[in-house]
């Protein structure tokens, strides 16, 4: 778009100009001869012809009356020309640098397009890394979440376990030793009916003694 432009202007400096070029170039052959300028229906400036000899003549076509010039006037009007040309090729050196300019800020603006569309692409799949992360730590937390009560479930019913089998333990130790308190009382009882027996005896013999005692007493005393 922009050398399509500049390829227009550039066609308009020159169609402004043909007239004054060809006044350059009639000055450049005769500077000193008359010039006739004669209507044309087909063009609006362009061709000069010309015969030397002393019968010289130069024809300009022209849309304007028929008009007779003379060199001095060719030369200011080659001068005008030779100024249009000059002040053309600065228009045109201006216009190929801001042409040169405009394309490197067209680049310019390009690469900061692709700079741009980069750094939102980095930035989607940051967004999704993130996105993705969070519903990784998501997941993880519901599976420890899920663990930590499945610890807790299983410790209750280790705890409930150690404590059944604790009582049961208990139990069983304390029925022993009420079993071997028992027997040992038992025995303790036997033992002390069996030293009440052997007391009784004792005493039984004892008493039989002393009466024995007493019966031989009395009968010596008799005798």
């Amino acid at each position: 778009m922009l050398k399509h432009d500049t390829g227009a202007v550039l066609d308009a400096i020159r169609s402004t100009t043909a007239a004054a070029e060809a006044g350059a170039a009639v000055y450049a052959s005769s500077a000193t001869s008359n010039v006739v300028v004669c209507p044309s229906s087909t063009a609006t400036a362009g061709v000069i012809s010309g015969q030397h000899n002393g019968s010289i003549s130069r024809t300009l076509v022209s849309t304007d009356a028929q008009t007779t010039l003379k060199g001095s006037d060719i030369h200011a009007a080659a001068s005008s020309a030779s100024a249009e040309v000059l002040l053309r090729q600065e228009l045109e050196e201006k216009l190929w640098s801001q042409t040169k300019e405009l394309a490197s800020e067209q680049r310019s603006a390009s690469a900061v397009k692709k700079a741009l569309a980069s750094a939102r692409a980095e930035l989607a799949a940051a967004q999704e890394r993130r996105r993705s992360d969070r519903d990784n730590l998501r997941t993880a937390q519901q599976a420890a979440k899920r663990d930590i009560k499945t610890a807790e479930r299983m410790a209750d019913e280790v705890s409930h376990a150690a404590r059944a089998d604790f009582e049961w333990r208990i139990g069983e130790m304390r029925a022993k030793i009420q079993a071997e308190l028992r027997e040992q009382l038992d025995a303790l009882q036997i033992s002390m009916e069996a030293e009440a027996r052997r007391a009784d005896a004792a005493e039984a013999e004892r008493s039989r003694l002393y009466d024995k005692m007493e019966g031989i007493i009395c009968a010596r005393d008799r005798g």
